[in-house]
């Protein structure tokens, strides 16, 4: 089945409400297995954008309505975080390696946490956040910012959209470290080794592709992503689940590579920080910092040669 015969088929199933002929399509999907099923996803994101773009010029047009800019524009900021997804899985089909740069791991929450929010199923969540700035990693901030949306969408529904959530940025040792906690039902024993693989779940809701994505992302900066003890956070009574991403230690890679000149982005617009950390990124070491006051501790820690 190619690419435009699996749409047509999901289409039609969903139009009639036929879930169970929905199911059955991504069921001969998983079946395939192997290089071929990878080739046929990569054909389905790419069909995908054609009515993807169709979204974004409607929205456009929509923006110019007096009134309507406002919704027109988280309309289009959505449409480009589906854009970035669908490239980001077209490049994993051809092992090419996403571009990284170094930048301070509490940016990429930060902007993980602002669309958690976004959506309704949030507003009835506790969500708290300790960001330490400074906590610096090697990675793509846009990888970054889905893994740990990501585990927060997954912590959400552990608790079906009720109850408290915790977001660390913190450091392990001298390794940098992302703790997501939930104050849920936890996970059963016998379905903690298996939580990180494809279509397992322990929610009523969701298709247990959340984590196994999250792995993907953590292996792809040459971090662990798994399960840690409840006491490695000390709030009282401690969570039921914490999942943690221990990151390598940026100094001990960058050591055995040439020196870069090092460039300080500071801007409020993520959008900008991380368009510029691309573009700059490939030629010098870059950091970024999304207030002015996070940009003079920055400078206060380290040399830069350009801000």
């Amino acid at each position: 089945m190619d690419a435009q015969a699996v749409i047509d088929a999901l289409d039609k199933a969903l139009a009639a409400g036929d879930l169970a002929g929905a199911r059955a399509v991504l069921n001969d999907l998983k079946r395939g297995g192997g290089t071929a099923a990878v080739q046929l996803a990569a054909e389905v994101l790419h069909e995908l954008r054609q009515p993807l773009l169709g979204v974004k010029a409607y929205a456009q047009l929509l923006r110019e309505e007096p009134g309507a800019a406002a919704i027109a524009g988280q309309m289009l900021s959505q449409v480009d975080r589906m854009e970035q997804i669908i490239s980001d899985f077209i490049r994993l089909s051809t092992d090419k390696a996403a571009p990284q740069t170094r930048l301070d791991l509490a940016l990429p929450a930060r902007e993980a946490k602002r669309l958690f929010l976004l959506s309704t199923d949030a507003t009835r969540l506790q969500l708290e956040v300790e960001a330490a700035p400074g906590v610096e990693v090697q990675g793509s901030g846009r990888l970054l910012e889905q893994l740990v949306l990501n585990l927060l969408n997954n912590a959400r529904d552990a608790m079906n959209g009720r109850g408290r959530v915790k977001l660390v940025v913190t450091t392990e040792g001298a390794r940098p470290a992302l703790y997501v906690a939930d104050w849920g039902p936890g996970i059963p024993p016998e379905l903690r080794e298996k939580v990180f693989e494809p279509y397992v779940t322990t929610k009523g809701r969701g298709s247990g592709l959340g984590l196994a994505v999250c792995r993907r992302i953590a292996a792809e900066h040459g971090a662990q992503l798994g399960l840690a003890p409840p006491d490695v956070l000390t709030d009282s009574p401690p969570p039921a689940t914490v999942f943690r991403v221990l990151f390598p230690q940026v100094g001990a890679t960058a050591a055995a590579k040439p020196a870069r000149q090092r460039i300080l982005i500071v801007d409020d617009e993520a959008v900008i920080r991380s368009v510029l950390a691309e573009l700059l990124g490939r030629e010098f070491e870059v950091v970024a910092a999304e207030t002015a006051e996070e940009g003079i501790a920055q400078l206060s820690r380290s040399r830069f040669d350009l801000v």
